[in-house]
C-alpha cells in the first residue's frame, strides 16, 4: 500500500503538529546536548531551526484545534487533496525528513516537552498517525485541506513523501501558516 489514511488526529489544543522519526530527533537532541524540553528549546534558540533545516522535524504552525484526517503518500501523485470532491487550501514543498529508525510519526507539540526514550515509546503506543519507512533521506510536500469523509468533509493534512538524494536541499519556509478553514468547525 502507497497511500496509508489515520482518522481523528488531535491537536493537544496547541497549534502545532510534528512529523519526524521520533529516534531521528532524539538523537539530534544528544548530539546537540539539548536539555529535555524541546519545545521549549525549539521556540527560544535556533536549534528549531537548524533541525527544521536539517530534516530532524518538520513543525506544522498555527493548526487550527479540529479532529483530522491524516494521508501518507508514497505515490507521488494521486494526492487525495487534490480530488474535485476535497478543498486543497495549502501546498508547501521543500521540507527534508531523515529517517534513521525506520518509523516516520505524525505527533502533538506536547510530546516535545520532555523528550526521552521513554517518552517516545509513550509516543508509539499512543499516536496511531505513524508508518514504516527504509532509513534515508526523504523530501516531503505537505497538502492541507479538506477532504470529503462519511461524516462530511474533514480538515485534513497529506504528506507526499519521496525519496530523496544527498544534493536535495531544504527550500520550504520555516514561517509557513498551516491554518486550514474548515465548513464544519
Amino acid at each position: 500500500m502507497k497511500i496509508y489514511k489515520f482518522e481523528e488526529q488531535l491537536n493537544d489544543l496547541m497549534d502545532y503538529f510534528v512529523l519526524a522519526d521520533p529516534f531521528t530527533l532524539l538523537d539530534f537532541k544528544n548530539e546537540h546536548h539539548l536539555p529535555n524540553n524541546l519545545m521549549a528549546n525549539f521556540t527560544t534558540t535556533e536549534f528549531g531551526d537548524k533541525a527544521t533545516k536539517e530534516g530532524k522535524i518538520i513543525p506544522l504552525s498555527k493548526v487550527e484545534n479540529y479532529p483530522y484526517t491524516v494521508y501518507f503518500n508514497l505515490t507521488g501523485d494521486n494526492f487525495e487533496l487534490s480530488k474535485p470532491q476535497n478543498d486543497l487550501q495549502i501546498r508547501k514543498d521543500g521540507y527534508l525528513l531523515e529517517v534513521r529508525s525506520g518509523i516516520v510519526c505524525f505527533f502533538t507539540m506536547p510530546y516535545l516537552s520532555y523528550f526521552t526514550s521513554k517518552k517516545i515509546d509513550t509516543l508509539l503506543k499512543n499516536r496511531t498517525a505513524q508508518i514504516k519507512l527504509p532509513k534515508g533521506l526523504y523530501s516531503v510536500t505537505i497538502l492541507g485541506g479538506e477532504t470529503q469523509q462519511q461524516t462530511g468533509k474533514e480538515p485534513t493534512f497529506e504528506f507526499s513523501i519521496l525519496p530523496a538524494t544527498k544534493e536535495t536541499k531544504f527550500t520550504a519556509d520555516i514561517n509557513t501558516s498551516f491554518k486550514i478553514r474548515s465548513e464544519e468547525y
